[in-house]
């Protein structure tokens, strides 16, 4: 809210400083002429970047409550299998995690229990559409399983469990394959400013005595 309203105070400024500008100029101008300096361009262009800024700040926050809820996900489903392990419900078992752990998907999934829970939509669709808005596959594994455990009675518990141990090493190979990355990444600024900088601390002093001598 504080850098819509940033944003806000920006736009208006941008518009009465073109305003003032334009007002400011007194010199005549021919019939059908546009004002100096183009006061509405400008302050479209100023709502325009601020519409931009807008959608790229709510794109950010989604990706970062997506890696959020991800890393979240593993102990969720410790969780709920140690809640049906020792007898509980799904309902049970999923809400003594939103009880015990304050994160984003804890939150999330309040929110999803609450609906199925008043008749709003069925267990099925509140987890659908909760694996949906996240874009988190490993939530949509989560919803599919735990469907069709419930429809059919099958065991939830090993599937939750090995769902868990998958995402597990998700995470780690994704890591790994980060931290190979990075020596590739800092080829980037080794070869754009530390070996010019070297290059110019060893050879400068070189041409500069050169340069005298001729």
């Amino acid at each position: 809210m504080d850098v819509e309203f940033a944003l806000f105070g920006i736009a208006v400024g941008s518009a009465s400083f073109a305003a003032t500008y334009v007002l400011a100029d007194g010199s005549p101008r021919p019939r059908g002429q546009p004002a100096k300096g183009g006061v509405f361009e400008m302050l479209a262009d100023t709502i325009t970047r601020t519409a931009l800024v807008r959608r790229l700040r709510a794109s950010t926050e989604r990706e970062f409550k997506r890696a959020q809820v991800l890393r979240q996900l593993p102990s969720m489903l410790d969780v709920v299998t140690l809640g049906l392990s020792a007898g509980l419900s799904f309902d049970s078992s999923l809400e003594l995690y939103c009880e015990r752990y304050q994160t984003e998907l804890s939150s999330a999934l309040t929110e999803a229990m609450l609906s199925w829970r008043i008749g709003v939509l069925s267990r099925e669709e509140a987890l659908n559409g909760l694996a949906a808005g996240l874009n988190v596959s490993a939530l949509r594994r989560f919803a599919d399983a735990v469907n069709q455990a419930l429809a059919f009675g099958s065991p939830l518990s090993e599937a939750l469990e090995q769902q868990a141990q998958t995402i597990r090493e998700e995470q780690r190979a994704e890591l790994e394959a980060e931290i190979e990355r990075v020596p590739v990444k800092m080829l980037i600024p080794l070869g754009t400013l530390i070996v010019p900088a070297m290059l110019l601390s060893i050879l400068g002093p070189l041409l500069g005595a050169s340069l005298a001598i001729a």
